[in-house]
């Protein structure tokens, strides 16, 4: 049974956090705030429902932990990797225990959350950050990893391009550069069907399946988007008699990031 100090603690704490959750003042409408602190990185709020809360960093490792000192399990090991080449000539023969892995790993699906939020507020360099750091992890681990233990990360390389490509092109619509954007999404295309082929002849056809029916369609859909937004944009740039006439050139691009909050809350298939 709880004594009088610690019910005396108890109650302190929860009132300190009612105060804080007051202070922030979030809510449905403005469930997102943005801190900076001292040392320069920024924290986010998350309230996405009445009874949780998150804080996320907005670099480095999202729960904001510095491991041996880096900014991540990812930069540490890139640092001991660095210091195999320089001690052996060549990075042959790195390697890490299984545990290892697993850090790097874990430390990757907290990356995706992340990503996952920076998406849904639109914002794309972070985005783009995180989905080209969690493609990073997961090459090493194809090159320095067993099989078995690499592809545990590697079967969902095909969403991570998929998002990395979006991200990309995001960024080139903000530039309101359709055809970069375009450009973009091919590349990711074409990335992708070559990952494909790596699950078949590595024998991980579910991997294959999945990439295929579900993230390189979702890529062709955007695509299809993006020209019909580019087609927009030409038709409007070869009728400068239409210069008194209201053009709407936002609703084609509302339709864009609509379908990829369809394609983000899709989270029966989620990957790191």
């Amino acid at each position: 049974m709880a004594t009088d100090a610690s019910l005396e603690r108890n109650t302190r704490w929860v009132q300190a956090l009612d105060r804080i959750l007051e202070v922030l003042n979030l809510d449905v409408e403005h469930p997102i705030r943005f801190l900076q602190i001292e040392d320069g990185r920024e924290v986010i709020i998350v309230q996405p429902n009445a009874f949780t809360v998150s804080r996320v960093y907005a670099t480095g490792r999202p729960d904001g932990l510095r491991p041996h000192g880096e900014d991540s399990y990812y930069a540490y090991f890139c640092a001991k990797l660095a210091e195999h080449e320089e001690e052996h000539g060549s990075r042959e023969g790195f390697e890490l225990e299984p545990e290892e892995w697993q850090l790097l790993f874990e430390e990757s699906f907290f990356r995706y959350n992340r990503y996952l939020l920076f998406a849904g507020i639109k914002r794309w360099e972070d985005v783009k950050r995180d989905t080209d750091t969690n493609i990073a992890v997961t090459t090493m681990a194809r090159t320095y990893a067993p099989p078995e233990i690499a592809w545990q990360s590697y079967q969902y390389k095909g969403y991570m391009l998929m998002m990395n490509s979006i991200a990309e092109a995001e960024l080139s619509l903000q530039q309101d550069n359709t055809a970069e954007a375009l450009r973009h999404i091919d590349a990711g295309i074409q990335k992708m069907g070559e990952f494909c082929g790596e699950c078949l002849r590595e024998e991980h056809p579910d991997a294959e399946n999945v990439t295929r029916e579900r993230y390189l369609s979702n890529l062709l859909e955007y695509r299809a988007d993006l020209e019909a937004l580019s087609s927009s944009e030409n038709s409007a740039n070869q009728e400068p008699e239409a210069d008194d006439a209201e053009i709407d050139s936002d609703s084609d691009e509302a339709d864009i990031l609509a379908e990829l909050e369809r394609l983000l809350s899709e989270e029966d298939e989620s990957s790191p």
